[in-house]
């Protein structure tokens, strides 16, 4: 099955093969300012599974990961972590279709927003 997914003005879009590995929820404050939100919500699929269309920008955020956007209206689309470099992590908000593949896990919760309470059953990522 195909997952398809882009930016908000459509200059870049993705397709996915088959389904993701795992869908997280990340509380960490650099995703958090990265996708100007609460939480971030990454699926994570291996590198070769997902093709790309149109330009994406680089960002180098840390020593360990860069995050890649649309240059054109801004949008984050990945997460990239370098001891990990086969897998890509794609921002959920992007997919077409984001309601198709639950959250199943937490990264970073000792971090979390006090007053969020999204998922709370859900275990910590290994």
């Amino acid at each position: 099955m195909a997952i398809t997914g882009g930016c908000l003005c459509g200059a870049v879009r993705f397709t996915a093969e088959g389904d993701p590995r795992r869908v997280t929820h990340c509380h960490c404050t650099m995703c958090r300012k990265a996708m100007g939100s609460v939480v971030a919500t990454f699926a994570t699929f291996a590198r070769d599974r997902v093709s790309w269309e149109g330009e994406r920008a680089l960002y180098e955020s840390s020593d360990i990961g860069w995050r890649e956007f649309c240059p054109r209206c801004g949008s984050s689309l990945t997460y990239n972590y370098r001891p990990r470099p086969e897998r890509i992590y794609v921002a959920m908000g992007c997919f077409d279709d984001p309601s198709a593949f639950p959250a199943g896990f937490h990264d970073f919760r000792a971090d979390k927003v006090s007053w969020l309470h999204v998922d709370e059953d859900l275990p910590d990522a290994p």
